[in-house]
C-alpha cells in the first residue's frame, strides 16, 4: 500500500518517523511529511499544509495524519469523492494513544490499518463503523478481502443496515469460500439458490448474469474472467466494446467480473483497445508470438486459424492469450466468437483470483 504520513508539529514528527518506519517494516511504500521549519525525518514542505494532502490524497491508498480530528476533517471536506476511490485515512494523537479510524473503513482498508498500528504502537485503535462495533460481518469488508465488485453498489448499505439491525441476510457462494455463517448471515448452497425465497436481503457471489425471482438481491462480482481480443489495425473502439459485450452476453457473465484484456504484441499499442480498457479501469496485457506458439503446442484444440497464421505468424489470437493472460488452472468459458471483425474469447479463473495483484 502507498501510505503518506503528514505530521505539523514537532512532537507530531517524531511520532510520524516512528509510524513510518514501522508502517515500511511491513511492507508499505512510505513517504513522510513535516513542515520545512521543523528538523528531523520525512520530506520538508513550504506552504499551507493543505496544498501537499491535495496532491497525496488522489495519490496514494492511505494517509496518516499525526495531529488533531478537527484539522484532518477540514483539510479532507473539499477532497472527499467516493467510498470506492477515497482512500483509506487514520488520524493519531502527537502522544500514539488512539489511532482512529477517519475515511474508507471498509473498502479502503482504514479499520484494519487502525488496529495495525494500534497493536504495533500499543495505542487504542477507535473504530466507529456499526457493523464493526457489534462484531458483524460487513459486505464491503467481504467484498475487499475477496476482491468482489458491488453490484448495485448502493444495495451495500441497505444490506449492511439489515445486519446491524438484526435482520437475516442469506449468502449464497458459486465458488467455496472459507465464509463463517453468524446469527444474521445464513450461508446455503449454490444448488439451493434457485428456490431461495428468503425474506430479507440475497447476497450472490457470482460473476454469471441471472435472473431470480428475488427484488432484493445484491450481487459480488469476483474479477476472475479474461478477455483475450483479435483485431484489425487502427480498429475503432467502439467496434472493440461492442465486440466484448457481445461476447460476455454470449457467455452470460457479468462485464462487472472482467479484471484484464490482452492481445498480441502486435496489437497492443491499438488505441481502440487501450480506450476500451482505460474505460474499464482493467489493464491490457500482451504476449509475444513465440508465447502464443507455446500454448498451441501445450493446448492443440484451440481454434488455428490459416488466414491469420498467414497474417502474423501464428494461428490465432483471441483464446491462446486469454489463457495466457489467466491464472495456469484457467479454462476457456468462450471459444473464439467473432463480431464485427474482432475476436473475442474469455478465460475463466475458478479459485484464487483475489490473491492476484495483491498488495502488502
Amino acid at each position: 500500500m502507498n501510505i503518506a504520513v503528514f505530521a505539523i508539529t514537532k512532537n507530531g514528527i517524531d511520532q510520524a518517523a516512528k509510524v513510518s518506519r514501522h508502517l515500511q517494516q511491513a511492507g508499505h511504500q512510505v513517504r513522510m511529511f513535516r513542515p520545512a521549519r521543523f528538523p528531523g525525518e520525512g520530506e520538508p514542505f513550504t506552504g499551507p499544509v493543505s496544498r501537499v494532502v491535495a496532491k497525496e490524497f488522489y495519490r496514494c491508498q492511505g494517509l496518516v495524519f499525526i495531529m488533531a480530528l478537527g484539522i484532518v476533517v477540514r483539510l479532507l471536506a473539499p477532497l472527499i469523492r467516493d467510498k470506492r476511490s477515497d482512500p483509506a485515512v487514520v488520524v493519531m494523537d502527537e502522544r500514539g494513544q488512539f489511532v482512529i479510524s477517519t475515511l474508507s473503513g471498509h473498502l479502503g482498508g482504514a479499520n484494519e490499518l487502525a488496529q495495525h498500528l494500534a497493536g504495533a504502537l500499543q495505542a487504542v485503535p477507535v473504530i466507529t463503523t456499526a457493523t464493526d462495533v457489534h462484531g458483524l460481518p460487513a459486505v464491503d469488508v467481504l467484498a475487499r478481502k475477496y476482491n468482489l465488485t458491488m453490484e448495485p453498489f448502493t444495495a451495500v448499505k441497505q444490506v449492511n443496515a439489515a445486519l446491524v439491525n438484526g435482520e437475516m441476510v442469506t449468502l449464497c457462494s458459486e465458488r467455496p469460500l472459507p465464509l463463517t455463517q453468524t446469527p444474521s448471515l445464513r450461508l446455503i448452497p449454490w444448488e439451493d439458490l434457485p428456490a431461495t425465497r428468503p425474506q430479507g436481503w440475497l447476497v450472490v457471489i457470482t460473476n454469471r448474469v441471472m435472473l431470480l425471482p428475488h427484488e432484493k438481491t445484491l450481487f459480488l462480482r469476483p474479477r476472475n474472467l479474461v478477455a483475450g481480443i483479435g483485431c484489425r489495425k487502427e480498429i475503432a473502439p467502439e467496434r472493440v466494446r461492442r465486440a466484448l459485450l457481445h461476447a460476455l452476453d454470449l457467455a452470460r457473465r457479468s462485464p462487472a467480473s472482467l479484471r484484464a484484456l490482452a492481445t498480441v504484441d502486435l496489437r497492443v499499442q491499438e488505441r481502440g483497445l487501450q480506450l476500451v480498457a482505460r474505460e474499464m479501469g482493467i489493464p491490457l496485457f500482451s504476449f509475444t508470438r513465440e508465447q502464443i506458439r507455446s500454448i498451441f503446442a501445450q493446448k492443440p484444440n484451440l481454434h488455428h486459424s490459416s488466414f491469420v497464421q498467414g497474417k502474423i505468424g501464428v494461428g490465432g489470437v483471441c483464446e491462446p492469450v486469454a489463457l495466457l493472460a489467466a491464472t495456469p488452472q484457467a479454462k476457456l468459458i468462450l471459444p473464439k466468437t467473432t463480431w464485427e471483425g474482432v475476436t473475442v474469447a474469455l478465460a475463466e479463473e475458478s479459485y484464487g483470483w483475489w490473491e492476484r495483484d495483491r498488495e502488502v
